[in-house]
């Protein structure tokens, strides 16, 4: 429309550069885009951007019309005020053209016509592809057609030579017999000379008849028959692909579902218009140009600036819930709670330990088989197992108010196992890692983690990898549902969310709640429910690590603290499984295995 219009950007540098004779390598990588294409011409001039700069630069000093095509750019505040800073002559009008929100019906009908031609192209070159592929097919079959006629012909000439060979044998055999009978005949005088004659003549009249073996008229006119039969099916057949081939490729259309798009998608092996990483970086500073920003005039080509600024809101904040921030870096206060966890974890786990391992453990035990055996005879061995579990859930948990020590020295987990170990763990590591995502990103828009980028931030503020499969289920929201007393994965927004009613730091909760969870699994197992069993991998419980920015000697304290609790509590197992034992249940924790090379060594980065 404004051919006059000298557009300014790194797609027409490009552009200029072929134009000139400037060889560059077909291509691209996953870098580029269409907003920021590759300068890969192996020419230091051009691929440090220099000539970019000097355009820049002379562009101002020449009064023209200049269209500035940057998307990235364009959609920044800072990065416009420096470009009208450059166009600041007062030949210069600073007009900015809003093209956002839906196409007016112009822009459409291009898109589809495009869209169309693409999809026309598509089925064009399978309709060539599948076109060769059926002449190949034709012409191997035609091949192998002739061959075997080939074979046919050959077999028949051999057959024809065979049966003349043996023809003219007989011929031989049966002209010395009668030569040998005549000879016989006319020494003993039997016949006259007028049998003989005609004899003679008998034989040259059989001769004339051919009653040797040889080919009938009848067989001959059949073959000549099949032959024309064959060769007028290939000539049906060969007009009938004559006429596919004028036929051409199919046409196509556009479904209803390609009429409502708007934009056309990326192509397979295009680029698109911003890398997914700058994109991401960037999308939150995105917003519409102002007069105040420098503009004297703002047009607003497809909605008009209300409908605009709302369509670049909505669009930024439905960016903001399912896209993941590259560069976010754990804070101090998730540092503070983890180094606090990775004190307290191995502690607690050598208390199990010490608690299992001392006297009045085993009084308690005794004491407890006593009372059981005594049950057992008043009341009957079901009835006294039943009265067992009713008097084991007297204890209120979240009442409890040293974790550490119910009564008598004892732990409020010194029943768990390794799965609830892991769970345990799994509780903090989840219901901490969305309280610090929201500190850090400090963004009332991004109302937490999307289930899609969980692993990503995980790996991000523990070091260490998460995977559902360890757990004993294939998803993320199948994890958080183990867990469902703490973090769930929401099924509307797919995004990470507490399930506490009030916001806690108290460690003592993700205790508790892991050990009312143990009883009620353990209550449905004892009623026969064989779902409420749960096995995970060894390495289901790995030991976070703190980040990378904390000193090394506090990150190898801090991992060699817990590598000990861990190493002390698996031995703890072994111990209490007693001799014979086999690692599992009976050994106390569940299942370990004989060497964890993850614990024990610190992770630098």
């Amino acid at each position: 429309k404004n051919p006059h219009y000298v557009e300014l950007s790194d797609r027409k540098i490009l552009e200029w550069a072929t134009l000139s004779g400037l060889w560059k390598p077909k291509g691209t990588t996953a870098k580029a885009s269409n907003d920021k294409p590759e300068f890969n011409f192996n020419l230091p001039s051009m691929d440090d951007f220099s000539l970019r700069r000097i355009v820049n630069t002379v562009a101002p000093l020449v009064p023209r019309d200049y269209v500035i095509m940057e998307v990235k750019a364009n959609l920044i505040a800072e990065e416009r005020k420096e470009v009208l800073a450059r166009f600041c002559a007062p030949h210069f009008k600073r007009v900015a053209h809003v093209v956002m929100g839906e196409p007016n019906a112009e822009y459409k009908s291009a898109q589809h016509s495009k869209l169309l031609q693409e999809k026309q192209e598509r089925v064009t070159v399978e309709w060539k592809a599948k076109k060769a592929e059926d002449e190949r097919k034709k012409a191997l079959e035609l091949r192998q057609q002739q061959l075997i006629e080939m074979r046919k012909k050959a077999d028949e000439a051999r057959k024809k030579v065979l049966e003349d060979a043996k023809r003219k044998r007989e011929e031989e055999l049966k002209k010395k017999e009668d030569e040998k009978k005549a000879k016989e005949q006319a020494e003993k005088g039997e016949l006259g000379e007028g049998g003989a004659e005609a004899e003679v003549k008998e034989e040259e009249d059989a001769k004339a008849d051919g009653t040797a073996p040889m080919e009938t008229d009848a067989t001959v006119e059949a073959k000549d028959e099949t032959k024309d039969e064959v060769k007028e099916e290939e000539e049906k057949k060969d007009e009938e692909e004559e006429e596919k081939k004028e036929e051409g490729p199919p046409m196509v259309e556009l479904t209803e579902e390609e009429q409502k798009m708007w934009f056309r998608p990326v192509s397979v092996g295009g680029s698109a218009d911003l890398q997914g990483l700058v994109l991401n970086q960037s999308f939150s500073q995105f917003s519409i140009p102002d007069l105040e920003e420098g503009f004297e005039d703002i047009r607003y080509e497809w909605q008009d600036g209300t409908t605009s600024r709302d369509y670049l809101r909505n669009w930024v904040q439905e960016r903001k819930r399912t896209s993941r921030i590259e560069d976010l870096q754990p804070g101090a206060w998730f540092e503070e709670k983890l180094k606090e966890w990775l004190r307290l974890f191995p502690e607690w786990q050598a208390k199990q330990k010490e608690y299992k391992n001392s006297a009045t453990k085993k009084a308690k035990d005794e004491a407890k088989k006593a009372e059981e055996e005594r049950k057992r005879l008043e009341m009957g061995d079901e009835e006294g197992k039943d009265a067992d579990i009713e008097e084991g859930d007297t204890l209120d948990i979240f009442s409890v108010e040293d974790v550490c020590d119910i009564g008598d020295g004892e732990p409020l987990f010194s029943n768990l196992t390794f799965e609830d170990w892991a769970l345990l763990q799994l509780r903090f590591e989840l219901y901490l890692l969305q309280l610090a995502f929201k500190r850090d990103v400090d963004d009332p828009e991004r109302i937490g983690i999307h289930e899609s980028h969980l692993a990503f931030y995980y790996h991000r503020y523990f070091r260490k990898q998460l995977t559902p499969r360890n757990f004993g289920v294939s998803t993320n929201a199948e994890l958080c549902k183990l867990v469902k007393d703490t973090v769930l994965i929401d099924e509307e927004t797919m995004v990470l969310t507490a399930q506490l009613a009030q916001e806690t730091e108290d460690v003592a909760y993700f205790v508790k709640a892991t050990e009312e969870n143990r009883r009620e699994r353990q209550r449905r197992i004892d009623a026969g429910d064989e779902t409420a069993r749960v096995k995970f991998t060894p390495m289901a419980m790995q030991q976070a690590q703190l980040p990378s920015k904390t000193s090394p000697a506090a990150r190898a304290a801090m991992v060699s603290a817990a590598a000990a609790g861990a190493t002390a509590s698996a031995w703890a197992r072994q111990a209490n499984a007693g001799a014979g034992a086999q690692w599992g249940a009976a050994a106390g924790y569940g299942r370990w295995p004989a060497a964890q090379p993850a614990y024990g060594r610190p992770y630098y980065r």
